[in-house]
Formats: C-alpha cells, structure tokens, sequence
C-alpha cells in the first residue's frame, strides 16, 4: 500500500483538502486505481462499499480539472439521488481549496433552480440518469467536452432498470472520454455495457479476507415475529447505541417501527420513498447533525448514504440477498471506527444467515436475547389476549349449540302456543311428540358420549341385564294359568 496520497504526485491544493478531511493512507481500491486513472485509461473498479471508490475516482478528476474553463469536464451517474447528493458533497470537500463548482443533478428538486445554475460554470456534475436525460432533451446540459464520465453503482443503476438512459447519455459524450465503472458485482448487463462503450480497461477486483468490514461485530437473535417489536425495543435499550439506522422491508413497516421507538420515549424518524425529496434532505442533515438517534429506513438509505459515527445497523426485517445485507452493514464500521450489525430473524431464517455469513467470509454469531421489560409485558399481555379469546370462542360455540337446539324444537313449540281452535286431544298429541323428541334428543347424547368414552379407552358397563333377566322370569311365572286338579267326578 502506498505510504501517502503525496505519492501520487497530487496538486498542492489538492493535497490540502485530503488533509482537511483526515484521510491518512490511500485504501486498496484507491492504490491501485488512482495511478491507472492519472494515465487516462479507462478502469473497472469492484468493490463493496465503504471501501472508498468515491475519492479513488474523483481525486484524479479533481487533480487535473481546468478551473479556467466553463464547459461541464466530469460526468458523474448514480443510481440514487442519495448518492448523488452525496458524492457532490464531497466533491464540495475535497476541492474545498480549489475553484471547482460542482452541480447535483436529481429528481425531486427543483428544476428551474437547475436550469438557473446550469447557466452558470459548472465543472462537475453528478445525476440521476433520468433527470440528467431530461436536461439534455431540454437543450440545457451539453457533454460535448468532457473529458470524463463515470458510471457509480453500475449493478444498481441496471438492476433500477436505468440501462437505456445510461446508453442515451452515453453515446452523447465525444469518442476521445475517459470512462470509469466502479460496480459491487458485476452482472451480465454491467459487462455488456463495459465491453460496449469501454477501451480494454483495467478490471481492479478488491477482495479483503471479508467483504464487511473487520471492525463490525455482526450477530443475531432468533425471535418470534410476534416478539421482534417489543424485541427492538429492548435491544435498543441494552445496547444503548449512538447513532444507529433501523432497517425494514416495507414502508408501513417504517412507520409502525418509528412510532413504537417514538412512544417509548426515544428519538426517532422514518425514511422511505414517498417522501418528498427535500423532506429527506432534510431529515438526512438532521441525522448527521445527530439531531436525532435513530433512523428507521427502508433499503433507499441502504446505498449512497455515509453518515459518520454510526454505531449500530439493526436488521429488523432481514434483506433478500448478500448484496444487500453487505450494504446495509456497511453503514457502520466506516473509516475505521468499530460498529455492531445485528439482525432479528425468525427460526426459518436461521439458514439465510449462514449464507450470509459464508459468503461475507465474516463470523455471524447466534445470541441468545435475554427479554427485557417490553418483551417481558408483551408476552404477557398477548397471552392475556389469546386466553379471553378463547373464552370468547367458546361462548360464541355454547351459544350456537343452543341455538341449533332451540331451532330443532321451534316449530312444536310454536304449536303448543297457539290458542286457536284445535281437534280434541291435538295439544296432547304434540306433547307427546315433543317429550318422544326430547327422550330421542337424550337417547342420542348418551350414545355420543358411550361412544366417546370407548374412543377413549373406556368401557361402558353393559347394561343390567340379571335385572332384566329376573323381571321375565316373573312375569313368565305370573302369566302362567295354574294346574286345576279333577274333583274326581267323572262326566258321564
């Protein structure tokens, strides 16, 4: 590894902004980059994120930029306007001590304030595809001089479906480019799209021992979906973290999380795509300012959002591929701080961490949560739920029992009320037939319930036959004509 980025042969002012922002020594990416891109060639550039691939393409860009000059020399496309935001930023730092003007290109905004600063010199600019496009359909942005163009986040930029927009920019940059691809995987579609419109670059693939960083102790606790809120809310209580970012899959998910986290008193916010861009600004540059603690986010802060000084990465609904779990991570453990990465997962889960962990090279332990108070009173109070429940259920089941009973004698009950004229002896008739009902009504409930008994290894006495038994025999004897003797008189 290089000793410092004063081996590169930087420019003065240039060298004065890395110092202003602390970076010591150069990363892997960057030490292998930055002297191939210095040389004007096209590059490839693998790398996950948090490893510094930003500065490894913009010191150069920033080395050789033409203060002097008012045409547009740099082309940056991002997926996200996140990290469009994000790279101008830095942009913004690194050439602090030069006179370099850098522009954010980005749905959401307001494009009369583009089109406004778009008059103005702009040196570098950073977009979206899409809105970058729409500037160029509009006759306000011009590639015609650049001397650069990168394409940030290549998988992501495909995997958003931004590949026929990326191509229309493309081949609207003059022929005689520099063309950096800096990409965390590399699919089929970034391939094609490097081997089309690149020069036989470089391809710089960074693999460490482990793709998350060293300094991240990731773990995970196994936990009923029932339990994960009251569990992350005890977790957030036994950790008591810094800065930590609250990972979910969905948007509603967000929200109920953040007035959960909220209701217990603690200082939370939501981030998620139906949000107005400068509501997200907004709530970004209050999460650096640490205004708050806790940002609750959908996978849309996963990429392009660097925040210092977050502690912990909490997975509460865990993502569905490594790229991803990589990248949320990787929100903490940044320039060379410790963090915590820790996931809630269902038992089911248990083989998907596995995954993770093989394919991270990166030990993954299983914890055991011990429940705090929330988890202790939710328990409780859920199977304080399911018990009246039951007791409800089986009023509702006695009650139609009943019901059913009630609509099996109705009509002969009816009968009997009726106080019209009826045939003599009709009202005994329907007596009678509703005591037969009712002895049959018996007489089918003991049967059910002799049946029940012998299903249950039970045995029904037998019925008491000696009594029976004896009772013919004396009705026999009773019925019986006694033996009359001959008076012996005889008839004749």
């Amino acid at each position: 590894m290089a000793k410092s980025f004063a081996s590169f042969g930087f420019r003065p002012e240039l060298m004065q902004g890395i110092q202003d922002l602390y970076y010591k020594e150069p990363t892997p990416i960057q030490e292998e980059a930055i002297p191939l891109i210095l040389e004007g060639k096209d590059v490839i550039g693998q790398a996950q994120t948090g490893t510094g691939k930003t500065a490894a393409f913009m010191l150069p860009i920033l080395n050789r930029l033409e203060e002097g000059k008012r045409d547009i020399q740099a082309l940056i496309l991002t997926p996200t306007r996140e990290l469009s935001i994000q790279i101008a930023k830095e942009v913004e730092k690194l050439g602090k001590h030069l006179d370099v003007n850098v522009l954010s290109l980005h749905g959401g905004a307001d494009i009369d304030k583009q089109l406004s600063k778009l008059k103005a010199t702009v040196h570098v600019v950073v977009g979206t595809p899409g809105r970058v496009l729409d500037h160029m359909k509009r006759g306000s942005l011009h590639f015609g001089r650049i001397s650069t163009l990168v394409l940030d986040e290549a998988d992501k930029m495909m995997e958003m479906g931004f590949l026929e927009d990326v191509e229309q920019v493309i081949v609207h940059t003059p022929s005689q480019r520099q063309v950096l691809l800096f990409s965390a995987t590399m699919p089929d579609l970034v391939k094609r799209l490097a081997h089309r419109f690149m020069k036989q670059p470089p391809h710089l693939k960074i693999e460490g021992k482990q793709k998350t960083v060293e300094k991240i102790e990731q773990f995970y606790y196994v936990v009923n979906q029932s339990d994960k809120t009251d569990a992350l809310v005890d977790v957030v209580e036994q950790e008591q973290p810094f800065l930590t970012i609250v990972f979910a899959n969905t948007q509603v998910r967000v929200q109920q999380l953040t007035a959960r986290l909220q209701e217990n008193g603690l200082s939370a916010q939501a981030l998620y795509g139906d949000l107005s861009q400068s509501k997200r600004e907004q709530l970004m540059r209050q999460f650096r300012e640490m205004r708050f603690q806790y940002l609750v986010a959908t996978d849309i802060a996963a990429r392009g959002l660097d925040v210092e000084g977050i502690t912990h990465v909490i997975n509460y609904d865990l993502p569905n591929d490594v790229d991803s779990y990589i990248h949320r991570v990787g929100r903490t453990g940044r320039a060379g701080q410790s963090g915590k990465a820790i996931s809630l997962i269902s038992p089911r889960q248990k083989n998907l961490m596995g995954r993770f962990a093989k394919a991270t090279k990166a030990s993954i332990e299983e914890r055991i949560l011990e429940p705090g108070r929330h988890l202790d009173a939710g328990r409780r109070e859920r199977a304080q739920e399911r018990e009246a429940h039951f007791i409800e259920l089986r009023a509702q089941q006695a009650k139609e029992q009943q019901k059913e009973k009630d609509k099996e004698f109705a009509p002969v009950r009816e009968a009997l009320k009726k106080k019209a004229k009826v045939k003599p002896g009709y009202k005994k008739k329907l007596a009678r037939e509703l005591g037969e009902l009712q002895t049959q009504y018996e007489k089918n409930r003991k049967k059910a319930e002799a049946i029940a008994a012998r299903k249950a290894g039970k045995s029904a006495k037998p019925a008491d036959a000696k009594k029976a038994g004896k009772g013919g025999a004396n009705r026999s004897a009773k019925g019986a004509r006694p033996f009359r003797q001959d008076s012996g008189k005889s008839r004749g």
